[in-house]
């Protein structure tokens, strides 16, 4: 990992796009690595629809919660928790954008600085995770 500077923050508004994008651009053989069917993946205005209703709802109304990670403020991925069962569990998931950035150990420091989110904010005891990097 070199010196760039490793953020979280939750999502806004104006992150939907870049994550329509990821999920609308990827290389099919990644997402099928992933686990993901291809044939289930919604439109761009689907995409969008959903992400605006997480935006919509207080924190302990949210079906998903996400935090966008950034690399030198700029945006390069996400984690989501869904299945929320507050004060219980939920499941993580996690989205390096680029591929380029993979594998050079971001993926772990922004999971270390993404948890305190979800734990906080949901007062979970145990958080699965789903390696979508």
């Amino acid at each position: 990992m070199s010196n760039d500077l490793l953020t979280v923050r939750e999502m806004k508004q104006d992150d939907i796009e870049a994550i329509t994008n990821y999920w609308l651009s990827a290389d099919n053989k990644y997402m099928e690595a992933m686990g993901v069917d291809i044939a289930k993946i919604p439109a761009r205005e689907e995409w969008a629809a959903m992400l605006m209703e997480q935006l919509s709802h207080p924190v302990h109304e949210k079906k998903s919660y996400c935090i966008i990670w950034e690399i030198n403020g700029a945006a390069v991925g996400h984690s989501n928790i869904n299945k929320i069962q507050f004060a219980k569990e939920a499941y993580m998931h996690l989205h390096l954008w680029k591929k380029d950035i993979r594998a050079k150990g971001n993926g772990t420091a922004f999971v270390k600085m993404t948890l305190p989110y979800y734990f906080e904010n949901y007062q979970l005891k145990y958080c699965i995770a789903n390696l979508m990097l």
